[in-house]
């Protein structure tokens, strides 16, 4: 067990990369919460929109803070504007549509890991401004980096001329 203490991460703090296709900015990882969740805030656009993808490992949950996103979790379409809650749990095939660019929403996975995939797979950000060829990778990349994580890939995303030719 890491050494309890209160954390205060501020607005633009923490860690930041450019990655599947978005930003994320760690909020909260796993060191700092014995690994019972993490926390990542994403700026979304439609080219972080994922392949149907199924989490092993733990259960993913959304907060839009700003704009509106669409989730398919297993058979269910969720639409979710700003101020809504969307719950994926562990097992559960999920993906989702950016329905307006640039969402801001919180990303929490309990427990934590995925925060570590999104870093693996990023490069360094230091504006809010995306890089050019900013992409979800193909499942070449996504495959083999997603199995160590527990997230496997069973189909393509759900908006088909998705910009990563996925």
């Amino acid at each position: 067990m890491t050494d309890r203490r209160p954390l205060l991460v501020r607005s633009g703090e923490g860690p930041s990369v450019w990655s599947l296709g978005g930003r994320f900015t760690i909020k909260l990882e796993d060191a700092l919460a014995d690994g019972r969740f993490a926390l990542v805030e994403a700026l979304a656009f439609q080219s972080t929109e994922p392949p149907l993808h199924v989490h092993h490992r733990e259960d993913e949950a959304w907060y839009i803070l700003d704009g509106q996103m669409t989730f398919y979790v297993d058979d269910q379409a969720l639409t979710a504007p700003s101020g809504s809650f969307v719950f994926a749990p562990m097992g559960l095939p999920h993906t989702f549509t950016v329905d307006v660019e640039p969402t801001r929403v919180l990303v929490f996975a309990s427990p934590s890991g995925f925060e570590h995939f999104a870093l693996e797979l990023g490069i360094p950000a230091s504006t809010d401004e995306p890089p050019a060829d900013l992409a979800v990778p193909g499942q070449d990349v996504l495959g083999p980096i997603g199995e160590r994580y527990g997230i496997e890939v069973v189909g393509p995303p759900r908006r088909i001329s998705h910009p990563a030719g996925i």
